[in-house]
């Protein structure tokens, strides 16, 4: 057996815990030394329920009721084509295989998105640890503290890739729910409410191949609320992964500008806002341009991110473009995703999900509902779009490339001061040529003058103190400082009705 279980609750046991946390790994960015103390952090997205949810809490019922105590069989052992676990008929884990759908998708009205900067520490000779007995990932936050002084019932997944060297292990105990797939196949299983139960993963039994690159899924549920372990211990060595979001006149956090704000930096936000076709990631691999150009409501001549398309060798030749409410989605020039909602897929090579998001990537938007493309894609990429009438708002999720990457989301070397779009042009062509353009045609407003720059203290006295009170109603009092100033630009320059 690949997977060693141990722990104090078993099924019919009294006093198994319970509840439900999703994290999604966003990235793992080392941080500086290597030594005991240091350590990596890993950017998760937490998924927020309500008690009232069937698979959670389950106040009339209790030990040995259904779902508690270490379940074996909840899910097929090997994952969905979303990279997701797939619902088993044969398990008595959940009210439905509906309600269990909803544990890993965002779902407007059931679930809440959230995020959290989680710290590995590094122990010495290539181990890592993460150990919270008391994981609240999400109080105060989310839909809001139920009971017992904390905020319950969060679900976490976690998606990365790793180089197998030989040796490696992967340790778990924690409450409640855990299933660890590698390469897709379920390796660790802890299903069920449960009191902390301990796992562990011997990655030599897993028939891999060393030197040879290999996925990691775990997904967890915190489903009762009477108490919340989580503890990790390993050696892998996970792939750095990072966010960039691009949004607005268009404004973008990097990948290294993102991590060190998780680490309480500020950001460092890169405008471009020339028309044309630009690198958003460029690498060996991957391919990501944005096309920029002026809509009718950009004022001076600035722009706003009008499509987007994605290829490269890790598409294997194929192309996806994806462009504003006025536009369409095309792969290989056919028109896919036409209804909302709707999903596609292409196996092996992309899974897309069009539907209505609960909130908007940019926060001052005010516009509903919120037009959302999930897109996942090979080597982990992944994509949030928001379509709006005549603009896009972006999120990308990638590991940092082996061979280097660039572009307008930098060149994700840890660095986040390298980054300036001065810096950027420096290093490389931030234009698209007619050769490496993923786009059909050129965008035909790839000739205009570069506009001018415009400075915050240009902007009308009387639109700029309207805009200032936009912005801090929607983005609320802890908005970034230069956040706030990149939505109050946006409505200077946007102009009235960008939002839509």
């Amino acid at each position: 057996m690949a997977a060693a279980v141990a722990g104090s609750c078993r099924h019919g046991a009294a006093g198994c815990a319970r509840d439900s946390v999703l994290l999604q790994l966003q990235r793992l960015l080392p941080v500086q030394g290597g030594g005991t103390g240091s350590g990596a952090v890993v950017e998760c997205t937490i998924r927020d329920f309500a008690s009232s949810h069937p698979d959670f809490y389950l106040a009339g019922e209790g030990p040995p009721g259904r779902s508690f105590g270490h379940l074996t069989g909840c899910v097929k052992p090997q994952l969905g084509s979303d990279r997701k676990p797939v619902y088993s008929e044969q398990g008595t884990c959940f009210d439905s295989s509906s309600s269990f759908a909803q544990w890993f998708h965002d779902v407007p009205g059931v679930n809440k998105r959230e995020t959290l900067a989680m710290e590995f520490i590094s122990q010495g000779g290539g181990t890592y640890l993460y150990d919270n007995s008391s994981f609240f990932p999400v109080d105060g936050r989310g839909l809001g503290d139920e009971s017992h002084g904390h905020n319950y019932y969060f679900t976490m997944e976690l998606h990365t890739s790793f180089i197998f060297h030989g040796g490696e292990h992967f340790k778990f105990r924690g409450d409640d729910d855990v299933w660890v797939f590698i390469n897709g196949s379920l390796a660790l299983d802890l299903g069920g409410i449960h009191t902390p139960l301990e796992g562990s993963v011997a990655l030599d039994d897993l028939k891999l191949t060393r030197g040879q690159p290999a996925t990691l899924d775990l997904f967890f549920a915190e489903r009762q609320p009477f108490m919340s372990n989580f503890r990790v211990e390993t050696e892998i060595q996970l792939q750095p992964e990072g966010s960039c979001t691009v949004w607005g006149d268009p404004h973008a956090v990097g990948f290294d500008s993102a991590a060190s704000q998780e680490r309480g930096a500020s950001p460092s936000i890169v405008s471009v806002f020339g028309h044309g076709d630009f690198w958003v990631v460029k690498s060996s691999l991957v391919s990501i341009q944005g096309r920029y150009g002026p809509t009718q409501w950009t004022q001076n001549g600035l722009s706003a991110t009008l499509a987007l398309a994605i290829g490269g060798p890790f598409l294997q030749g194929h192309v996806l473009i994806i462009e504003s409410l006025n536009g369409k989605i095309t792969w290989d020039g056919e028109t896919v995703l036409q209804e909302f909602p709707s999903d596609w897929s292409v196996p092996g090579l992309v899974t897309a999900r069009y539907h209505e998001l609960d909130e908007p990537i940019d926060k001052a938007q005010g516009h509903r509902p919120i037009h959302g493309v999930d897109v996942d894609l090979p080597l982990g990429v992944r994509l949030t779009v928001n379509r709006w009438s005549k603009h896009l708002d972006v999120v990308i999720h990638m590991q940092a490339q082996s061979g280097g990457q660039d572009g307008h989301c930098g060149n994700f070397n840890g660095d986040a001061a390298d980054d300036t779009v001065d810096l950027i042009k420096a290093r490389m062509e931030l234009k698209v040529s007619m050769e490496d353009l993923l786009f059909p045609k050129p965008n035909p407003f790839g000739d205009d003058a570069e506009p001018k720059v415009r400075e915050l203290s240009v902007c009308a006295p009387a639109v700029r103190n309207k805009a200032e009170a936009q912005c801090k109603g929607a983005l609320g009092a802890k908005a970034l400082q230069q956040v706030l100033e990149a939505c109050v630009f946006d409505r200077c320059f946007g102009g009235a009705g960008f939002e839509a």
